[in-house]
């Protein structure tokens, strides 16, 4: 079995996303690791996979463990994966659309929180 080390960049071969390139990112337990692509990037989004389902290349990123994807994006490019692999870089404002869009859904997850925090509260 092959080490799927954080910054090792593989190609998902079970699932929705089969035939796209990820990123490992972290390790959750010893069956399964998260990875992104990012999404702006390859299309593959920041999940939870099953290490059968990846099959690792030569590559490794050079990123810490639960990188940004704006992190992971500089990474691809120093290591040469972008033009390799022919992928296309997001434009400035599908960067700035896509955080504004993480910090609109975090703001939301919080107010939730509140809400139900106050239902338990008046019971």
């Amino acid at each position: 079995m092959v080490s799927l080390d954080i910054g090792t960049l593989c190609m998902k071969v079970a699932g929705r996303e089969a035939g796209g390139l990820c990123v490992v990112i972290k390790h959750v337990d010893k069956t399964f690791i998260m990875v992104t692509g990012p999404k702006l990037v390859t299309g593959i989004k920041r999940r939870r996979c099953n290490i059968e389902h990846l099959e690792p290349t030569e590559i490794k990123l050079s990123i810490k463990e639960d990188a940004t994807d704006e992190e992971i994006i500089e990474a691809y490019k120093k290591a040469n994966a972008i033009t390799k692999f022919n992928l296309k870089l997001p434009s400035a404002g599908e960067m700035k659309g896509e955080k504004e869009k993480k910090e609109v859904e975090v703001k939301e997850g919080e107010e939730q929180k509140k809400k139900v925090k106050e239902e338990k509260e008046k019971k």
